[in-house]
């Protein structure tokens, strides 16, 4: 499960959708069947919000060049390569002690990583930009933004401006944080596509989640794979209440327990393998129930049946 830099494939015609998580695609749907958002939207744009954004992040921080930072923009170069992303953002890095990284501007991106990141990350440091890189790929940047400026919005336009202040409302700003978290799981196995090592990757997110920097050189992996596995064992239904209970109080990212144990359930289920062999395909998405579909009259199979319910043919005869 691990490849050294010289050995990591390239994925050619890489498709977002081929590494999309189901849950990334079943918020956005709600997220954009939620009322407000497109004209939220357009007033963004039509305020220069992303403008005004760049101008505030290309002013504070220093931009990474092949000069300045040539092992660093090396990194992301290769990322791109590694993701078939043909437009390389620029990437600065911003005067923080924490391990962090975010992306803005749908048009031009641009990729922060902090200081902290840098000074606290080795070959982890890969994941995550190829993580940011995810986002930028699977077009996640524009609600991301959107998440950002909708308080600013609500707060110029009030209640009554424009006739969409209601639109602002709990339902909007829910739908957002829920989506936000849930494309964070598609963006993890973006990074994990890119540095192609499972190991390196759960190293980003224990250090992500608190590991002690002392400990940096002594990591116990194994440990951490089997709290991620523990953890999917709990009961759903809370985990599900105390996640929309999250959400109304702001949070923006899933514990880093439960993405570790994500990506961990998609190398166990063959799906990362399988987007390695065949980057540029996007798997069939079946439909709840149904285990493939009867190649002689297309019925939706269960699994268990010996003969096909739409045709009457022999299940073992379509194999």
């Amino acid at each position: 499960m691990s490849a050294r830099a010289g050995t990591r494939r390239e994925l050619a015609g890489l498709k977002p959708q081929a590494y999309e998580h189901p849950s990334d695609r079943e918020a956005l749907d709600i997220l954009q069947g939620t009322g407000g958002l497109e004209t939220v939207v357009r007033k963004c744009n039509e305020w220069g919000f992303e403008r005004l954004l760049r101008v505030q992040l290309t002013g504070s921080n220093i931009k990474v060049t092949a000069d300045s930072f040539p092992e660093i923009h090396q990194l992301l170069r290769r990322a791109c390569r590694a993701l078939d992303l043909p437009l390389e953002p620029e990437l600065y890095i911003g005067g923080s002690g924490e391990i962090n990284a975010f992306t803005a501007g749908v048009d031009k991106p641009i990729v922060v990583l902090t200081s902290g990141a840098i000074d606290l990350l080795s070959d982890e440091l890969f994941f995550v930009i190829a993580h940011e890189l995810g986002h930028i790929k699977s077009g996640h940047v524009l609600y991301y933004q959107i998440a950002e400026f909708l308080p600013i919005v609500g707060e110029i336009i009030g209640s009554a401006t424009f006739g969409i202040g209601e639109l602002l409302g709990a339902g909007l700003q829910i739908a957002l944080l829920n989506w936000k978290r849930k494309s964070e799981f598609t963006a993890d196995r973006a990074g994990l596509l890119a540095t192609q090592d499972v190991t390196t990757s759960l190293g980003a997110m224990m250090k992500l989640a608190g590991l002690p920097q002392k400990y940096y050189d002594r990591v116990n992996v194994d440990d951490f794979i089997a709290q991620a596995r523990a953890f999917e064992a709990m009961d759903n239904d809370k985990l599900n209440w105390i996640a929309k209970w999250l959400s109304s109080a702001g949070q923006s990212h899933p514990w880093t327990v439960l993405r570790a144990n994500q990506f961990l359930s998609w190398v166990d289920d063959g799906g990362y393998e399988q987007v390695l062999k065949a980057p540029d395909v996007v798997p069939l998405l079946l439909p709840e129930g149904v285990k493939r579909f009867c190649s002689r009259c297309g019925y939706g199979l269960a699994g268990p049946e010996a003969f096909c319910p739409g045709c009457g043919q022999s299940v073992a005869a379509l194999a």
